[in-house]
């Protein structure tokens, strides 16, 4: 743009010194030939100076964590949020590491109702080529669930919170005899903790639901790593269409 706008000037600056020079072979003797072309030229330098910064200006990208995208069917806007303790104050319960909020809002712009899912929505990251959909609460909430449990011999063993089936089991003595085992922990800190974090996940979810009314809500993304809010880009392929969701404007 900038190298456009230069060459437009410098092209007519080339005009206006020829035309300058005629004027001037033909009024050499006018007292005015010198200023009048002196005026043109600093007339011709302001237009340069001026279409020049006004180029840098539309040319300097504004990166901001809100962004909005529309098309005849749907307004989309969205804000995320990459830093754990500001997503943990969002949430009210700390999700953990790897995890993008995205504070989304749909409003339909027809009175047809559209289905909107957290499923329309996907979180693409330019620099490493990372690419999800949103947690479900309970996935996300489960990922820390620990039973813990102690067999007859003294080991201990962990597992999922999920099922209550893992490496550890009913022990059996030398006879064969099965012995109970002593639960010291059915259930341990980060398994209450884990629920406590799933219920508030699933009141601030972006619903799944038919509607010509806006909605909005918390998506919860998998991302691993930093990155840089300008490689990232939220896609939307739902019953709105497609929309694509930048963070560099």
């Amino acid at each position: 743009m900038l190298l456009r706008y230069c060459l437009s000037c410098a092209y007519l600056l080339i005009k206006w010194q020829t035309a300058d020079l005629a004027l001037s072979s033909r009024v050499k003797h006018s007292r005015y030939a010198t200023g009048s072309g002196s005026i043109m030229r600093f007339l011709l330098y302001l237009s340069i100076s001026m279409l020049a910064t006004a180029s840098l200006h539309a040319e300097k990208k504004v990166v901001s964590p809100t962004t909005t995208a529309s098309n005849d069917q749907v307004d989309i806007s969205a804000t995320i949020t990459l830093d754990e303790e500001d997503i943990a104050r969002k949430i009210g319960v700390d999700p953990g590491k790897g995890v993008a909020l995205l504070e989304v809002r749909v409003a339909p712009k027809t009175d047809k109702p559209i289905q909107i899912s957290p499923d329309d929505f996907v979180l693409l990251a330019y620099d490493d080529g990372q690419r999800s959909k949103p947690f479900d609460p309970a996935e996300l909430a489960g990922q820390g669930a620990l039973v813990v449990k102690t067999s007859p011999d003294g080991k201990v063993s962990r597992t999922s919170g999920f099922g209550g089936f893992g490496p550890f089991g009913g022990g059996s003595s030398p006879g064969g005899a099965k012995k109970p085992d002593t639960v010291t922990s059915n259930m341990d800190a980060a398994n209450e903790g884990s629920k406590k974090l799933e219920a508030q996940l699933k009141a601030k979810q972006l619903l799944l639901k038919e509607t010509a009314d806006p909605v909005e809500g918390f998506l919860y993304f998998p991302l691993e790593g930093k990155h840089r809010l300008k490689n990232l880009v939220v896609l939307y392929h739902g019953d709105g269409g497609k929309l694509k969701l930048v963070f560099q404007h």
